[in-house]
């Protein structure tokens, strides 16, 4: 394509080039050929600028344009940018009569940079908002939502949330600061709130705003922008959670770790826990390796004791922490262990229908169960060594020492509440001949039958005691000397039928029986007791053998 630079020449053009001769912007004729024709100086400096061999890639573009206004035969306008210079010349294109293009041009540099940098600048803004805010908003003058991001806000869409009052999404406006950063006069920054997301979970965002001032300068609404912080917030009130489930733990395992006696540990340890959480009472229960309870203690008004009982015994350690309900009360309850092994029981209690349990207290049984189940293990160790030193290994029975101080404090109990009791002082009839005619084996054999007929023979809360050698003791809680005479010969004719069942010649074997009465007010002493219905023993060997004696002072009735 040739181009072609007319400056004032031709008779054809010449009158066209005196119009725009004064013209500041360029003018080109497109001629049929499609030859580029300057019709004045700017347009020369245009022709010549298309004209090198990096301007003809404009020239598709001009010819593009001049098929499009002479099909429409209408005048259209287009931007070109110019070769080198990079100058934006904005052409509008006539369509002439004799079928050439009239393109009358204006440097359209200035604005086209303008709007380029208008729009970096939107672009730049709009990543700006997006890093440093989860959405941008604006309330018109009424406080209703005039503007929202277009993806949103709150898992709403802008078209939901359009119209719309901002403290409508609060979920304590009450609570609320005022006044809201939704209608601020002034500039706020980081306000934080509360609201409800569209999913209808709580959400925490902070709020910053500057008021929009209308034509009149008065204020047409409130602009801003805010950040999702629900999950910093949720972090540091897990921290928090954290940092008071320590100081609780630690509170409880002190008060564990600061008394002496299992009594005292474990009555201790379940105030502590009932005073931490939300229960309205706390049971504790500690176990030997039998299975046993070796301590309770309760806190506060709980359920009655089968009801305790049948919770602790159906707990395992696959369910961690167990809720449930059980008769008018809800529980939260865990099963201690040390090493594996199942040593006691922890248990919450509220009354149905009271506050649920907190989402913290399940995490703050897990955290103590480690340390109770310790603390549990060395009561259960505890109470084994108590055992064995107050044991006889033979029998099972108390040893002396137990058996003394445990009379002596029996013994200072009814003087204090005037009740009475009895004492049975046992001592075995030709034991040695057993020992000698069948060997030691066969004599443990008996002593350990004598235990048992003493255990079947007496409750829970009677002492029997192992004194030594052939000598046993049986305390009987609140009897009179009727009551004790029966006993006494209940156990002459249990160990009758014993000697009949045992198949070895020992008819001589038995037992001589003295028996004492304890009267408060006489300010008797253990020993003093003992030595009476030993006393009694005697008489009762001297006067035959497995016979019974009560002590001077009270005979038996009938």
């Amino acid at each position: 394509m040739a181009v072609k630079i007319e400056n004032k020449a031709g008779n054809r053009l010449s009158a066209m080039a005196e119009i725009f001769d004064t013209y500041s912007g360029p003018v080109l004729l497109l001629e049929d050929d499609a030859q580029l024709t300057a019709l004045n100086g700017p347009g020369v400096e245009v022709v010549e600028a298309i004209g090198i061999d990096e301007g003809l890639s404009v020239m598709p573009a001009v010819i593009q344009l001049a098929v499009k206004t002479r099909t429409e035969n209408r005048s259209r306008t287009r931007t070109f940018s110019l070769p080198a210079s990079g100058r934006q010349i904005e052409f509008t294109m006539l369509p002439q009569r004799d079928g050439t293009q009239l393109m009358i041009g204006r440097d359209a540099t200035l604005e086209v940079n303008i709007r380029s940098a208008l729009a970096e600048s939107r672009t730049r803004f709009k990543d700006l908002v997006d890093v440093a805010a989860d959405f941008a908003w604006e309330t018109n003058r009424d406080g209703l939502i005039s503007y929202i991001s277009p993806r949103g806000a709150m898992g709403y869409s802008p078209e939901e949330l359009l119209g719309e009052r901002p403290q409508s999404f609060l979920v304590a406006p009450e609570s609320a600061p005022t006044p809201l950063p939704f209608s601020a006069q002034t500039t706020v920054r980081n306000v934080e709130l509360w609201v409800r997301t569209r999913d209808g979970e709580d959400a925490c965002i902070l709020v910053s705003a500057v008021p929009v001032l209308g034509k009149d300068g008065l204020p047409s609404g409130t602009r801003g922008i805010a950040i999702d912080v629900t999950e910093e917030r949720n972090r540091q009130s897990e921290l928090a959670r954290l940092k008071i489930r320590e100081r609780l733990v630690a509170y409880i395992v002190d008060a564990l770790r600061n008394e002496v006696t299992p009594t005292e540990m474990v009555h201790s340890a379940a105030s502590a826990l009932g005073r931490s959480t939300s229960a309205a009472a706390c049971s504790v229960l500690v176990r030997g390796p039998k299975g046993g309870v070796l301590e309770f203690a309760g806190y506060g008004e709980g359920p009655a004791q089968e009801l305790v009982d049948e919770i602790a015994n159906r707990l395992t350690r696959e369910d961690g922490t167990e809720e449930g309900v059980i008769g008018e009360f809800s529980y939260l309850a865990m099963q201690t262990a040390y090493r594996g092994a199942a040593n006691g029981s922890i248990i919450l209690w509220q009354r149905q229908g009271d506050a649920v349990w907190e989402n913290d207290e399940p995490a703050l049984l897990k955290a103590i169960e480690p340390q109770f189940g310790i603390v549990f293990r060395q009561i259960s160790d505890q109470y084994v060594l108590e055992h064995l030193s107050r044991t006889d290994e033979l029998t099972g029975l108390q040893n002396r020492r137990a058996f003394m101080e445990d009379l002596s404090r029996e013994m200072s109990r009814y003087e204090r509440y005037g009740s009475g009791g009895c004492l049975l002082f046992i001592d075995l009839d030709n034991f040695k001949t057993i020992n000698d005619k069948y060997g030691h084996e066969a004599g443990d054999d008996a002593l350990q039958a004598i235990a048992q007929i003493l255990l079947d023979g007496t409750r829970t809360y009677d002492l029997t005691c192992r004194l030594g050698g052939d000598e046993f003791a049986v305390w009987i809680e609140g009897a009179d000397a009727g009551i004790a005479n029966a006993r006494a010969e209940a156990f002459l004719s249990k160990l009758a039928a014993w000697k009949k069942a045992y198949g070895k010649n020992i008819d001589d074997f038995g037992m001589s029986i003295g028996i004492s009465e304890f009267h408060p007010g006489l300010n008797e002493t253990v020993e003093g007791l003992i030595a009476r219905a030993d006393r009694a023993m005697y008489d009762a060997k001297k006067g035959g053998k497995q016979t019974i004696v009560f002590a001077p002072g009270k005979r038996a009735d009938g």
